[in-house]
């Protein structure tokens, strides 16, 4: 494959950079997006309360977003299957080589994919609005009474499910990818459950209400998709090609742990000052990492389940006081946070030393080594 490279699994993917320019460009992204948080935003943005502070390290955070997801991509010349995405024009391809039966059935499912995203989209649409457009009840009430507001959820409903169903659907590898997904649910679902009812006996389950649940979860699902778009795709394509396989392979397994060591980490420090979370999502982003470098489970959606059940689990049993219990603040970032903290300026300073540091030791070697 022209302009390829041996991914930390050993398999061949789409690369046109170094493999020392992927590390140097995850430092890089992570320690951006730290000093624009924690030595932007928080001190100047929340402390000081100056907004002209916030907004600026909110736009500049904005940039980094689209070069993660449009600059970079381009750059390495990624592809959509290799970040886990749908590809519709791959899509379209696939379903045109069936037969007329298996065109009907596969567009038939995702049609049927389409009709059930935009049905939950309109009903629960003060809930769906407030999770996707920060609208609160009141409004999402006002624009949902008139006939042309109406019109307008409805045809915004067709055209995000469709979005969705196209192009972040990934279908070629879905079925393993998902079995996948199930098994990592079950293991750490019932370790999740476990916890609560050790620490809480059956009052962690008492307040349990099916249908808010269900919402949380169909929300935290497309939560989670947007954040391992960041963690998994992103950081996780740019560390799984710039370190080698294992000359060894009895020792494969080890190298590719400690690339997911890395990169779960990253996934653990954007929750900083809930560290908590830290440490949950650190082991949670060493799981996703792990399976992620595989293309059989290199999908997006099924990696969102993964953390859509995990996380409104945890938000159910764990966000708020119960007796005999303990809180996990699932708030993160400066604007969750009440005052000066010097803990976490402690670390965040520290991370961003090490994390330049690195940076310089692997501009230094590969100088050296031109």
């Amino acid at each position: 494959m022209e302009n390829s490279i041996a991914n930390t699994c050993g398999e061949l993917e789409q690369e046109v950079k170094s493999r020392t320019y992927n590390i140097i460009e995850a430092f890089a992204m992570m320690t951006y997006c730290l000093i624009m948080l924690w030595l932007i935003i928080y001190p100047f943005g929340v402390l000081m309360r100056i907004e002209a502070a916030k907004l600026a390290g909110e736009i500049f955070l904005g940039l980094g977003a689209i070069y993660i997801l449009f600059g970079s991509p381009f750059v390495h010349k990624d592809t959509l299957s290799s970040w886990g995405l749908g590809n519709p024009v791959a899509l379209y391809a696939n379903i045109r080589k069936r037969s007329v039966a298996g065109r009907i059935l596969s567009v038939g499912l995702i049609f049927l994919i389409i009709a059930s995203l935009t049905f939950v989209y309109c009903f629960e649409w003060k809930e769906a609005s407030r999770f996707i457009f920060g609208l609160n009840y009141e409004t999402a009430g006002r624009i949902q009474a008139t006939a042309a507001g109406k019109a307008a959820i409805f045809l915004s409903g067709i055209v995000m499910a469709t979005f969705f169903s196209t192009c972040v659907i990934r279908y070629d590898n879905f079925l393993s990818a998902l079995s996948t997904a199930f098994k990592i649910i079950l293991v750490l679902g019932m370790l999740e459950y476990a916890t609560a009812f050790i620490v809480m006996g059956s009052i962690a389950f008492a307040d349990f209400q099916p249908r808010h649940f269900a919402l949380d979860l169909l929300g935290y699902m497309f939560w989670g998709t947007l954040q391992q778009l960041l963690f998994s795709s992103y950081f996780g394509t740019r560390f799984r090609k710039g370190f080698t396989p294992a000359t060894d392979p009895a020792k494969q397994w080890q190298k590719r742990f400690w690339v997911s060591v890395l990169n779960g980490s990253f996934f653990g420090i954007i929750h900083i000052n809930s560290w908590s979370l830290v440490g949950i999502c650190w082991l949670l982003g060493v799981i996703l990492s792990w399976v992620f470098m595989e293309d059989r489970n290199r999908n997006l959606v099924a990696l969102g389940c993964v953390q859509g059940f995990l996380g409104s689990s945890l938000g159910w049993l764990f966000a708020a006081e119960k007796a005999g219990g303990f809180r996990i603040a699932m708030g993160v970032g400066p604007g969750h946070m009440k005052g000066f903290d010097l803990l976490t300026i402690v670390v965040v300073f520290l991370l961003i030393m090490s994390s330049l540091l690195v940076i310089a030791y692997l501009v230094r070697s590969k100088q050296s080594q031109n």
